[in-house]
């Protein structure tokens, strides 16, 4: 068990005041404005799912809150929120909050502050190393937070028909990538460098629930249908794309029931100290 302080209050100030540095009528930098928020509340869903103590949900909130803060400046400076031809925006996020540090110092402790540094820094990489139990929970949370906002953020842009708008790289009516199919069938993951249509970005986010870290998560995915609702939308008279959706589903739902079961992490884990 270990202490941890955070003012979430004056830690919401400080994500006005730096989201103000950016032009919010700009509706792709408002967008992002938007689902730090919802990551917030997905957030603070969880660590109440998780039972975490009141200083840990603290924590865990204000990290899902300043998650994305290097998505500002990466729009600003890229015009793109694609790390692949820009910035990490995990690294970059990090980088930003450590150089306000002196004043996230008075309001944070300073193992909670090192905690929300690697939750941001280490949310968006495609695995996370190893970590010390006083900072793994809370980039594990975030992971999933994040992940759980973006899964409802696409199917709410498709039933609006504006998902172009949300991801103008990934072409809506173009096939499956034939080098994101080798890579899943292979892997069971896949990288944004092989994606180029709407229908990669939903098998790559697919491939997300087998790295969600807690039942909680999954249950969440589980009450909102969004498995079914990605599923929906792939050929079905594909008899490759048809197998690799199988040995997806397939392993999804033993990740589901070994989460469902264990919890995903021991009770210890779970109720964070205060």
């Amino acid at each position: 068990m270990f202490a941890l302080f955070a003012d979430l209050e004056k830690i919401q100030e400080e994500f006005e005041r730096y989201a103000r540095f950016f032009d919010l009528s700009d509706p792709m930098i408002k967008m992002k404005y938007s689902h730090s928020h919802d990551v917030m509340r997905v957030g603070g869903k969880l660590t109440d799912d998780l039972e975490w103590s009141a200083g840990a949900k603290r924590v865990g909130i204000a990290a899902c809150l300043l998650h994305d803060a290097g998505r500002f400046s990466q729009y600003r400076d890229f015009g793109t929120y694609y790390d692949g031809v820009s910035v990490d925006h995990g690294d970059r996020g990090y980088e930003a909050l450590l150089s306000e540090s002196d004043r996230y110092a008075e309001v944070t402790g300073g193992k909670a502050w090192e905690a929300i540094l690697q939750a941001v820094k280490w949310h968006n990489k495609k695995s996370l190393p190893e970590l010390s139990e006083e900072v793994a929970p809370f980039c594990r949370l975030v992971r999933d937070a994040d992940k759980l906002d973006v899964f409802n953020l696409v199917q709410r842009r498709m039933d609006e028909g504006t998902v172009g708008e949300l991801l103008p790289r990934h072409k809506i009516e173009a096939p499956l990538s034939e080098p994101l199919l080798n890579e899943v069938e292979k892997n069971w993951s896949g990288s944004y460098k092989h994606a180029s249509s709407l229908l990669d970005f939903l098998l790559i986010q697919l491939t997300w629930v087998l790295d969600m870290n807690f039942a909680p998560s999954l249950r969440l995915l589980e009450e909102n249908g969004i498995i079914s609702r990605i599923c929906d939308h792939f050929p079905k008279d594909d008899r490759r794309v048809r197998n690799i959706m199988d040995g997806l589903l397939e392993r999804i739902e033993a990740h589901k029931q070994e989460a469902l079961f264990q919890g995903v992490c021991t009770n210890s884990r779970r109720r964070m100290g205060a």
